[in-house]
């Protein structure tokens, strides 16, 4: 049931979206017309709506990409200033990203909240961005209607035509200042005394006609008062409306179960198709082998490795009828070499996508490699992803940490476009990360920024420790009868380690586990837990092997938002002879999950248990770039996960 007394934060009103139908009054023809919702990091959503635009038509199954025109309406300084603007350009003619042209309008104030063009860029045209695609720039006079109306003809031709985007730059300005508050002549007084001075456009023009004797002096105030009256009964209907941002979501019980196993003949016919190539393809020799290793595994049940679970989640979705689409700028391949979607004949280059080839009637299954972009691509998955609920949408990082390069999508968008605008996406983004001694910029994708935005669930934060768990973990994004983003550490030495496989009755009986209990102690023996998340798990085993600390527990915590609360209670007193609770992480100090888990593990502590934390010291880095640091500070770290306190 719904709280009647939860509001949402909302936006303010020039930042909601709407959605509506425009109907020819001649015609009688119709056009549906959505208006994305946007914040004020000006231009982030432009390659959110080529998302949606891309979705729409995937949708519809337009290989003509004549449906659906997407428009972006810009401000002078910013479609200058804002590097977003060249990276959702150079998506225009990307196979996977295509959207088959946009139309762009510039609203040309020549000023910038207070800067003034000279300040404001270094080319002749704010517009001049736009060169880099030789697309048609229409520099236009904002106070001529008829020659607004010829380009906008113009664009509009010119775009179904050739498929291309196109440029109105309106030359207009801005009358009473930046905003409702604003007092534009503390900085251009001279400008504002002589924009004080000009007649409305709609007047000039209005005096044309008259002049022209198309219209009569009454038949222009019958005009206007017309105009004025649809204002009037549009302002008196918002009133009785229920805003947008008063439309609580609904309840929904994040912790709930989702059938999402298979049978074991269908993981069995997954695995033979996908290691199975025609016999005129011929496969990199080291990939044969990698097909042959994947087909045994599910063949002879001999442990699926993380590769495999993911193309196993990948394929039962797609023969079940479910849109599948990956991006990522080595989402083909895989950075680490452990994905393979995209076969390449080694004589003649030809591409073969085994996901594609499943069955007569499964659903396409759309995997890109992506420009060298974080910014733009996210954003555009994410738009994807909210017009296509039904389907998995993935952005995967070449690297985890790279991620921050689209931190506003981040922050503007996946974590609180719920909250803000009632706009629910289940993008699904796996950020490679973990500590292997490969430096600041190749350990770390900041799992501490995500877990800083999550309240009120408004997104799924996890690391996980099996090829099982991704699979239910993805599923579960689509079985589901609401959608939350997902963003999953994923490993890159993991990948490959014998330990981290599961067997095909994880995947038919199994469904994702928040929190994974250690079933290789007796709990009256323990006398020492430790929680952990990721690949620290592994190395934690490892640990517990050769010293024989059997009276230690390791206990995974999979999903740290939203943070099972019951079940970690119910772990923490089936282990109630143990005193010593450790969170064990492999990042600093200040990052990684320890500030996020502190308190709430603190909480949920028997009388007789003490918590404390094993990891990294605190660092302004990430990471070391020295492997030399990197396995004395990873030694350290578990030395502290089992020594004396």
């Amino acid at each position: 049931e719904l709280d009647p007394n939860y509001v949402g934060s909302g936006d303010v009103k020039y930042h909601l979206g709407a959605q509506g139908t425009y109907k020819h009054p001649r015609y009688g023809t119709e056009v549906n017309v959505t208006l994305a919702p946007n914040p004020s990091h000006l231009e982030a959503v432009n390659p959110v709506v080529q998302g949606m635009a891309r979705a729409r038509i995937d949708e519809l199954q337009d290989r003509t990409f004549s449906k659906v025109l997407p428009i972006l309406v810009h401000g002078d300084s910013a479609i200058a200033g804002l590097g977003i603007v060249q990276e959702t350009l150079n998506l225009a003619r990307l196979r996977g990203y295509k959207t088959g042209g946009t139309i762009h309008i510039v609203i040309n104030n020549q000023i910038g909240f207070t800067t003034t063009p000279e300040d404001a860029r270094s080319t002749i045209y704010c517009s001049d961005i736009g060169k880099m695609l030789q697309i048609p720039i229409l520099h236009v006079n904002g106070g001529d209607p008829e020659a607004v109306l010829t380009a906008a003809a113009f664009a509009i031709e010119y775009r179904q035509m050739f498929g291309e985007d196109v440029i109105i730059d309106l030359m207009c300005y801005r009358k009473y200042g930046h905003n409702e508050t604003d007092e534009p002549a503390y900085t251009q007084p001279l400008l504002y005394k002589k924009i004080k001075t000009l007649p409305a456009a709609s007047e000039v023009y209005r005096d044309h006609l008259i002049d022209e004797k198309i219209l009569t002096r009454d038949e222009a105030d019958g005009i206007y008062t017309e105009i004025h009256q649809r204002w009037e009964n549009a302002f008196a209907a918002s009133k009785e409306a229920n805003p947008k941002e008063l439309q609580p979501p609904p309840k929904v019980d994040m912790f709930a179960p989702y059938a999402t196993g298979v049978s074991a003949d269908l993981i069995r016919e997954l695995g033979e198709k996908l290691s199975t190539v025609p016999e005129r393809f011929t496969v990199h020799p080291k990939l044969a082998d990698l097909l042959k290793r994947r087909g045994e595994m599910v063949a002879h049940d001999k442990g699926i490795d993380w590769g495999m679970g993911e193309a196993l989640a990948f394929g039962s979705l797609l023969v079940e009828g479910y849109p599948v689409r990956i991006t990522g700028e080595d989402a083909a391949r895989g950075t680490f070499s452990h994905r393979h979607a995209v076969l390449t004949d080694f004589i003649t280059e030809s591409e073969l996508i085994l996901l594609d080839r499943l069955r007569p009637e499964q659903h396409p299954f759309y995997i890109y490699d992506s420009p060298l972009s974080e910014f733009a691509v996210m954003g555009f998955e994410y738009g994807y992803s909210v017009q296509r609920p039904e389907g998995l949408t993935i952005w995967e990082a070449q690297f985890g940490d790279f991620a921050n390069g689209a931190q506003t999508i981040i922050d503007q968008f996946i974590s609180a476009g719920e909250a803000k605008w009632s706009q629910t996406s289940g993008l699904v983004l796996l950020l490679p990360h973990g500590y292997e001694g490969q430096g600041p910029e190749h350990s770390s994708a900041r799992l501490e920024r995500f877990l800083q935005l999550c309240a009120e669930d408004n997104m799924i934060v996890a690391n996980l420790t099996t090829p099982a768990q991704l699979f239910h973990a993805l599923r579960r994004q689509v079985k589901r009868t609401f959608r939350k983003p997902l963003v999953v550490m994923t490993p890159k030495s993991m990948l490959r380690a014998p330990q981290a496989v599961s067997k095909i009755d994880d995947f038919v009986h199994g469904t994702f586990q928040e929190v994974i209990d250690d079933d290789s102690v007796h709990a009256e023996h323990v006398r020492r837990v430790l929680f952990c998340a990721g690949k620290v798990y592994y190395d934690l085993l490892a640990k517990r092997a050769k010293l024989g600390a059997e009276d230690v527990a390791i206990v995974r915590l999979e999903q740290m938002y939203p943070f099972y609360e019951a079940r970690v209670r119910q772990i923490l007193q089936r282990y109630e002879r143990a005193k010593d609770v450790v969170w064990v992480q492999e990042e600093p100090k200040n990052m990684g999950a320890w500030f996020f888990v502190a308190p709430l593990l603190s909480e949920l502590l028997l009388i007789s248990q003490t918590l404390r934390y094993a990891g990294r010291p605190a660092s302004a880095s990430p990471a070391t770039g020295f492997i030399a640091v990197h396995n004395l500070e990873q030694e350290a770290l578990l030395d502290a996960a089992f020594g004396q306190f």
